[in-house]
This record gives structure tokens, sequence and C-alpha cells, in this order.
């Protein structure tokens, strides 16, 4: 919800300091203080509100506890500014409590999740066809992104498209004679959108981080997964992090796939498939920046792509780099990121798309970055090959613009 100065700071006059403290104290969070002003019945107050009003309480509000955190830091380093005191104590309560909503998010999937049963999309296996693996790429959904035409429910109603569309793929396959043994779902990163990627990012988003995580872990599950686990072939979830997937510029300089936002998300996919008792899938969750995935003896790289270019030669240096890190020689490169399916060399290297299409007012971070991709996504399909041939033979791309509901 996008709410300007002026209403911000009239609904803010009607309430004092100590009553804003003490919903915050009582509920523990910001989502629960917002239920608790909200039920005094002067407004509606939002979660983004009451962050607002906390971390922008002059000094004669601040609360005790902060003003004693500020104390002992100034007692440590007299050099340090109280605006920077202050900045630093921000930044402490605004980690703790991302920490406190994302286990919020993780117990409220595990009690929410809708069991029913998912579109039926059975396919008659051929065991006597062609081996083949299908390559299925998702990235980019940014969860909670508010752009041209995108939304939380926008995003819920491409990634089921996504998903009708790739076993519309997949049949069509077996139908020429195909037998289709294994799926690799290649995660690439970017699944929030992160309230507080920037400094006012939340007026650029539908929900706030943890209910991301949350709607995310959802709608990948129902609407990806859980369809794909049902053929009863083997499906490999590969899960790689994007720079979106926490609340900070870039990826973290250690450890990015287990220390950021993704991390949780990606685990908890992975605990709720094998609660659902699906034995057949299996996830890959790196700590680092990147993943390496075998198709028939030729090993794809899977990264996000954050300062890579969109062009042959840019991603065929970065592979190398790769290739002489892992010791061992990479046939393709897949990454996302730069919100536009491009293919290079018969498929050899594969940019991602993205779930949404970007303004041309430059009106939000995407447009004024200057992405114009048309939202949709990339399938690959993978046989074994007797000669130096790629293994990959086919690929095509789901366009998803035309969803908007």
């Amino acid at each position: 919800m996008n709410i300007d100065h002026a209403a911000k700071l009239t609904l803010r006059d009607k309430f004092d300091r100590t009553e804003i403290e003490q919903a915050y104290k009582e509920g523990g969070s910001y989502a629960k203080a917002a239920k608790l002003l909200t039920a005094e019945g002067r407004g509606f107050v939002s979660r983004q509100l009451v962050r607002h009003w906390i971390m922008n309480l002059d000094e004669s509000e601040t609360g005790e506890e902060i003003g004693r955190a500020q104390q002992v830091m100034k007692t440590r380093n007299q050099q340090i500014s109280n605006n920077q005191l202050r900045k630093d104590v921000r930044s402490l309560t605004e980690y703790i409590e991302n920490i406190e909503l994302t286990r919020e998010a993780i117990e409220h999937v595990c009690e929410t999740i809708n069991r029913r049963p998912p579109v039926d999309y059975s396919i008659n296996h051929n065991p006597n066809g062609t081996p083949c693996t299908v390559e299925m790429l998702l990235s980019d959904l940014q969860i909670g992104k508010l752009a041209k035409n995108y939304n939380t429910h926008t995003a819920r109603a491409r990634l089921f498209e996504y998903g009708r569309a790739a076993m519309f793929q997949i049949n069509q396959k077996i139908e020429a004679g195909y037998s289709v043994e294994r799926v690799v779902l290649g995660i690439l990163g970017d699944v929030i959108e992160s309230d507080k990627k920037h400094k006012n990012s939340a007026r650029a988003t539908d929900t706030g981080t943890a209910e991301q995580i949350h709607n995310a872990m959802v709608a990948i599950f129902e609407l990806i997964i859980e369809p794909l686990a049902r053929l009863g072939v083997a499906v490999d979830v590969v899960c790689v992090t994007g720079n979106h997937d926490h609340d900070d510029h870039g990826l973290m300089m250690w450890k990015p796939g287990l220390e950021q936002l993704s991390y949780p998300l990606y685990r908890s996919l992975e605990y709720i498939t094998r609660r659902a008792g699906y034995t057949n899938v299996e996830f890959t969750i790196p700590e680092g920046s990147f993943a390496v995935v075998d198709f028939y003896g030729q090993l794809a790289l899977y990264e996000h792509g954050v300062g890579v270019s969109v062009n042959e030669s840019a991603m065929r240096s970065h592979k190398v780099k790769r290739s002489e890190q892992i010791q061992s020689h990479l046939t393709y490169f897949r990454m996302g990121d730069k919100h536009n399916v491009s293919s290079f060399n018969a498929g050899q290297y594969v940019v991602n798309g993205a779930f949404f299409g970007t303004d041309n007012a430059g009106i939000e971070y995407s447009g004024i970055a200057g992405f114009c991709g048309i939202p949709a996504q990339w399938l690959g399909f993978h046989v074994p090959r007797r000669d130096s041939r790629f293994t990959l033979y086919d690929q095509f791309t789901v366009q998803l613009d035309h969803v908007t509901d």
C-alpha cells in the first residue's frame, strides 16, 4: 500500500510515542505491532508504516533500550557521530527483526499450505522412447514487486501458466516418441523483491519481505514443484541465490547461498516437499553463488549472473573462469538477472527472463535501470549423444505478458 507523506503525518498524530513503543514491545515485530495499533480503531496501520515510525523517531522519542545501546557504542568509539550510532542501531534492529519474521513465515507456510491436489498434469510415459531430460529455468519472480501490470497476484498467475505450458511441452515430447526420465528445475535467484533492497523499496512492494518469502514458498511448491513431482520421474531442484534475495545491494561476500534470505526459503521448500512424501525430488542448495548440473555427461553452470553482460563473449569468458575454478570442463552456462530471454550458439549460453515487464517511463527500479524485456521463462530438452553434438536438442520460450490475473 502506497501512503503519501501527508497521510503518514496525519495518521502518526493519532498515536503517541508510548503507544507505538508499547505495541512494538508487545507484538515483537512490525507486523504484529501494526495489528495492535489498527485494533485501536483510529485507522489502518500497515507493517511498513510501523517500521517507518520506529525508524524515524526523534532523539527525544527514542526508547530507553535504544538509548542504552547508543550509550554503549559511544563509550567504545567517541569518534562516531550520533547519526552513525542511530544507523547502526537501526541496522541491528532490522537484522534481528528479519530473522524473527523469516522464522514466522516458515512456520506460517507449514501451517497454511494448501494441500488440495494440484491440477492433474499426468503424462503417458513411453519407456521405449529416446531418453530425454527436461531443463526448466525459473528466475526473477521478485515476488512482492510492484510494476506495470505486475504484483503478487499476477506473479502467482504467471507461475501457474508457466507450469501449465511446461507440462504441455513435456507431453508433446512424449507424443513425439521421447521418454522423459528426468526434470531439472533450475531456480536461478531473485525469487523475492525485498522491501528493504533500496532506501524506498517498501513503496514499490505490495508485501513485506517475510510475507514475500511465504508467498513464494507456497506458489512455487503448489504450482511448479508438486506438479513436477507427480509426474513420477526424477526431479532435481537446483537453487541458486540472487541479488534481490537479501536486504542489500549485490550479493553478500561470504557464503551468499547460505547467508541470504533465499536459504531458509529453499530449505523450507525442500522440507515441505519431503513432508509431502515426494521421494523422487532432490534439492541442491549451494552455500556459494553457483551450482553445476550434469546433462548426459555435459556440465552446465547455473548462476544468477550479476555482473555478467548479455553477450556470448562475456558469458563464455565467465564460464571459462568457473571451469578453471572447479577444474572441470563446462559446456553450458545458464543465468538470470537481466530480465529477458537470450540464447547464444544453439543454446550453449542462455539468459533466462523475468516474470514482469517494465514501464516505459522509468518509474520503478527495473525501468530506471533500462530493463525492457518481455516477461518469459526458458525450457530446454536434452538427449544422450554418441558424437560431439550438444545434448540440448530443443529449446522453447514461454511468454507470460498476456497473463494479468
